[in-house]
């Protein structure tokens, strides 16, 4: 029985209660440590998707422009980056806000690639606020079928 414990509630939860909660979910990132969100800012959705021929990393970048992005390989590391300026609306006299979901400032995401990419024909799209970079694959990557005879 040495699996067992008893579960007891949050000292935190137990003595501030919702206040506690609702604070820490509306202050702290969504996300930290390495993944999705980094703790200082934001970064864009991102697909990654493969096909016989490519590899194909779809990001949502919306409210910019192609002039905004920047697409870099390097040592074999596929790096998307940019900013977002801040769009204020006029202030207007006894405006309060309450909740606020839009993230702007500056982002970079990095990617590793196979050595089954061929990165010197890499290409990227933008369209309507979203990114496509289309990651080819080398030909001896994309394997072939091999007849088996028999005697």
């Amino acid at each position: 029985m040495a699996n067992l414990m008893r579960r007891t509630p949050s000292s935190s939860l137990a003595e501030d209660g919702f206040a506690t909660l609702m604070r820490r979910m509306f202050n702290e990132p969504l996300y930290s440590a390495g993944t999705l969100l980094p703790a200082s800012g934001w970064a864009p959705a991102v697909e990654v998707s493969e096909t016989a021929d490519a590899l194909c990393l779809t990001a949502e970048l919306p409210g910019l422009d192609e002039k905004q992005v920047t697409v870099n390989i390097e040592n074999n590391v596929l790096t998307l980056s940019g900013e977002k300026a801040e769009q204020k609306e006029e202030e207007e006299a006894g405006r309060n806000y309450y909740q606020c979901e839009r993230y702007f400032g500056a982002f970079q995401r990095s990617f590793a690639l196979p050595r089954t990419v061929d990165v010197d024909k890499v290409s990227a799209t933008f369209d309507r606020g979203v990114l496509k970079v289309t990651l080819p694959k080398l030909p001896q990557a994309k394997g072939r079928m091999i007849r088996v005879e028999s005697r």
